[in-house]
């Protein structure tokens, strides 16, 4: 299961995003290193606590899957953006927010919210769940 590896990565010190698109990206023609170093950059909410890591990583995952290359494409562009739609809309349902500091009730990018999450295991409790949550609706949206 794509979630258990997912989480494996995750627990192994990937960041959430690279943990979502390295365990999808082979499906979809991406070799894991380039898809560990191009989410490198989205974890604790791109840097500034805001979209969740692991919604950023399914987001890549759903652009492998569904994006374009022809900007005209109209098309395509909408069913893009209605996978991602789909996406985000079932994760803000099962897990109330998107953004990293509402989801672990601080703000990581400042040193007091850093280390209120390290203090209280968030990083690996709150973060964990939400990457085996974000692998699993992938998983159940056919990804």
């Amino acid at each position: 299961m794509k979630s258990q590896d997912a989480a494996e990565r995750y627990r192994n010190g990937f960041l959430c995003s690279q943990a979502i698109l390295a365990a999808f990206c082979e499906r979809y023609g991406l070799d894991t290193n380039t898809a560990l170093t191009i989410a490198s950059g989205l974890g604790s909410g791109l840097r500034c606590a805001e979209v969740c890591g692991a919604v950023s990583g399914a987001v890549l995952v759903i652009g492998l899957k569904y994006g374009y290359t022809d900007a005209k494409n109209r098309a395509a562009k909408a069913r893009c953006n209605a996978k991602a739609e789909e996406f985000v809309r079932i994760f803000r349902e099962r897990n109330r927010h998107i953004t990293c500091r509402d989801i672990l009730g601080c703000d990581v990018s400042t040193p007091d919210g850093r280390q209120k999450a390290i203090d209280e295991k968030l990083f690996t409790t709150v973060c964990l769940d939400m990457v085996v949550s974000a692998a699993t609706i992938l998983e159940e949206l056919g990804y």
